[in-house]
């Protein structure tokens, strides 16, 4: 199976109303959970990555400001029983813009090392361990509407 791994446009939030948007992420939930919390970490930053419609304003309290998040919810889910193979056949009939998040990624602390250990490789030379969508909500829970959160 070929996979494009180019994200859609950046253009994604220039038509889209962020009420009618959504992200999940699906995650092998076999990893460890410190593992868990990072996927979801590196993944929510790839997503949103030039993106900054997505974000609210600074939020000014009486003795702390807090940083904006985004104005999109985020699922974080459990990919089960599937495999990571037949999710992206399903993100590939939507227009969903995605991430894939690989082993290779987690496994080193050099983004530079990273680039050499996934370059040039197709998908079934990677680990895939957390996929990550976002997009109109009708299609992203056309996705993952039937995968569990995670808890």
């Amino acid at each position: 199976m070929k996979i494009d791994l180019h994200m859609a446009s950046t253009t994604l939030f220039m038509f889209s109303p962020f009420s009618l948007m959504k992200s999940a992420i699906i995650i092998d939930d076999s990893l460890p959970i410190g593992l868990l919390a990072n996927t979801a970490a590196c993944i929510a930053t790839g997503l949103f990555h030039h993106q900054p419609e997505a974000y609210g304003p600074e939020i000014h309290g009486s003795d702390h400001t807090f940083i904006p998040i985004t104005k999109i919810p985020i699922l974080i889910l459990k990919k089960g029983k599937r495999d990571f193979e037949e999710i992206l056949r399903r993100i590939q009939s939507t227009d969903l813009r995605h991430m894939i998040f690989t082993k290779e990624a987690q496994s080193t602390a050099d983004y530079n090392e990273y680039v050499k250990r996934t370059e040039g490789k197709s998908l079934s030379a990677l680990h895939i361990i957390g996929i990550g969508i976002i997009g109109d909500d009708t299609q992203v829970t056309k996705v993952a509407g039937d995968m569990p959160l995670l808890r």
